[in-house]
Parts: structure tokens; sequence; C-alpha cells
């Protein structure tokens, strides 16, 4: 797999230092190694003064304040792990594997030494090392976010997307929000993907699923004919094939040549009589040519098919809409909603029916409901721009 490792180790950086900024290193530390400085009056004077400094912003002062520390007891932990964190945020981290090594070296299952060390060894490109780290520190921890994002970092660094691929999902079960989280999982998806259509073009670049493959590339770049071609192309190579015939018609839909496409998807039934995508196809046919008995003949034939089709419910009540039993479209979008609960089309023509049957509050919500999706769509378009 490529992998851009520079701008990876720069978007870790970014990370680390927005972790820095909003969690002090002090809490990496637990208050039982906090208090375990013991009674030495002047080792906990040049604790407070190192922790004080290191409050103010003032690093250089609260390293010096705590290697005094470490010399009236050496194999103080907390003076360690104090010394361990400083260094981490002053980004000298061989540094911070030196006082997180004495640190595991005492105590080998301490999870928050074994943190800081594989994030330190990361930022070091010792890969094999940080793994090993952050294992130890997830070993006790298994549910931390953060440690799952940053072993899912150190395995796409080792071309283990694979198993990174895994790290991240389980951070995201833990932060669904976290953007990092989420780029990461969709950037190894399309890595693999992009793989996975390169190889098939190496292996035979004259089947079936290569040209289906470019026709949908041409499809997403509004290149219709191009498309149509390359399914007439794909149905004369393999004309029983399920499902080709349903995506001609569909790009026969798109520009409005109606008998062209009504045409394909009766060949859909051809290949498949039970087709709940053909007869949908031929429902969305007869509504545009406002045959509204045969668009609901065949939205109900679709529905039949495929019971949790929630295109074709939305569908079938617009159709019950346009022959004006707005009770029976009622009842029919409400329960399109529990199917596709994000097709805003649906809840504008769901506004409209609550709003000719009077019911201002419900119409009031589901126009609400559109607007909020619109905007989330006009989002994705921008961004994919």
């Amino acid at each position: 797999m490529t992998i851009g490792l520079n701008g990876f180790k720069a978007m870790g950086r970014r990370s680390i230092h927005s972790i820095i900024c909003a969690i002090p290193l002090l809490i990496l530390f637990t208050p039982a190694r906090l208090t375990a400085a013991g009674t030495d009056p002047r080792l906990a004077q040049l604790l407070q003064q190192g922790e004080d400094a290191e409050g103010a912003g003032n690093l250089d002062e609260a390293l010096a304040r705590y290697q005094e520390a470490l010399k009236i007891n050496p194999a103080s932990p907390v003076t360690q792990s104090k010394l361990a964190a400083v260094y981490f945020q002053r980004k000298d981290y061989e540094q911070t594997l030196v006082y997180c090594d004495h640190l595991l070296a005492a105590n080998p299952h301490d999870a928050d030494a074994a943190r800081l060390a594989g994030m330190a060894a990361y930022q070091l490109n010792r890969y094999t090392p940080a793994t090993k780290y952050l294992q130890t520190a997830l070993a006790a921890q298994p549910h931390d976010s953060q440690l799952h994002y940053w072993l899912g970092m150190t395995l796409y660094a080792l071309l283990d997307a694979r198993h990174a691929l895994d790290e991240f999902y389980r951070a995201r079960l833990s932060n669904p929000k976290d953007t990092e989280v989420l780029y990461m999982i969709g950037k190894i998806h399309w890595e693999m993907c992009r793989q996975a259509w390169e190889e098939m073009v190496r292996v035979d670049p004259d089947s079936v699923r290569v040209k289906q493959m470019v026709a949908e590339q041409d499809e997403i770049r509004n290149l219709f004919p191009e498309a149509i071609a390359k399914y007439q192309e794909i149905i004369q190579q393999q004309p029983n094939a399920p499902g080709f015939h349903y995506a001609l018609g569909k790009l026969y839909l798109h520009i409005d040549k109606f008998p062209e496409a009504a045409e394909a998807f009766q060949a859909e039934l051809k290949v498949d009589p039970h087709s709940p995508l053909g007869n949908y196809g031929l429902a969305e046919v007869a509504f545009e040519q406002q045959d509204l008995p045969a668009a609901l003949e065949s939205a109900n034939r679709a529905i039949e098919a495929k019971p949790d089709f929630g295109d074709a419910y939305v569908l079938r009540g617009r159709i019950e809409l346009g022959m004006g039993d707005k009770q029976k479209a009622e009842e029919t979008l409400e329960h399109a909603a529990t199917l596709s609960p994000s097709d805003a089309s649906l809840f504008f023509v769901l506004g409209r029916v609550y709003t000719d049957l009077g019911k201002r509050d419900l119409a009031a919500k589901a126009y609400a409901r559109y607007q909020e999706l619109k905007g989330e769509q006009e989002k994705e378009i921008q961004v994919a721009r």
C-alpha cells in the first residue's frame, strides 16, 4: 500500500500537540504514583516547584527542579514520570523513552509509562517498539480510544493497514466523532478500494467488472453518454447478468429518455422476474409520465418483492399523494421514514402531506428534518468538490 508517511507524521504530531494542550501530561500518571514521593520535605518542595513551573509553561525551570529531585531519590517513580512528561512536551523523545524505560523496568505493566513511550517511539519512527509499548498500555486500558488510535497509526506506518483498520474501528467505538479516526478509516478503505481496482485491471482489463467500474466513475462525473455506452458493452458481453439492465435504465431515466429506460427495466425483469429494482424502475418511469395507476402497480410489486425497500415506499407515497389519497400517502411515507430516515426528499413530501391534512406541528417537524438533512448533503457535496 502506498503511504504518504511524512504527511501522517505531521498529522500525528498535530494530534499529539492537541492532546498535550487539552490534557496536561501530568494526569497521565496515577494519583497513587504522585503520592509516592515519600516524606522527604526537600523532595516534596522540589516536586511542587517543578509543578508550579510546569503550570506556568516554564518547562526549563520545571526540568531543573525535577532533575534536582531525582538526585535526592534516583529511583523515585513520581520524579521519573514527571521528567518523562516534560521531555515529551519539549519533543525530546529520546529522553522521554529513557525515563519511561526506567519506569517499565520497575513495573512492566505500567500503562501510563507505556502509553507515553509508545507515542515517543512513534515520533522517532521506531514503529516496532512503539507497537509493543502501546499493546502493553492497552492490556491494562483496553477501552482507551487514544491508545487504539496510536496503535492504528503505528501499524499503518508498518504497512499493516488491515490490522491498523481494526484499531481505528476500536477507537471509534469509544469516540465516534473523532475526525482523526474517521479520516484514517476512510483513507485506508479508499486505498484498499483503489488497490483492488488496479489489480482488477491488471488481471483482466476486458472483464465485466472493470467496465462496470469505469461506467460507475463516468456516472459520478455526469458523463452519461459514456456510461450508457459502457453498460451497453457489458450487456452485450453478459446479457443475462442481473443488475446491469437496471443500471442502464437509471441512466436513461436520468436524461429523460423514458421509452429507453422502460425497455431496460423490462429487460431486467426478463433476467429476474421478481427483481424489485426492475419493478421500481418501471414505477419511476410511469410516475414521470404521470401514468399513476401503472406507477402504483409497479411500486407495489417492488415492495412485494422487497418489503424493506424504503425508496419504493417513498415513491408509492408520492404516487398516492398524486392520486389524491392523502391519508394513505401519510401512512406510506411514515413507514418509509422508518426505512429511509436519511432521505431528505421524503421529509419534504411528508411535510406537504401533513400540511394538506392540517397537521401543522408535524409538518413543521418534517420540514425542519428536511432542511437538516439537506444541509448535511450540501456539506458532503462541498467537501467532495
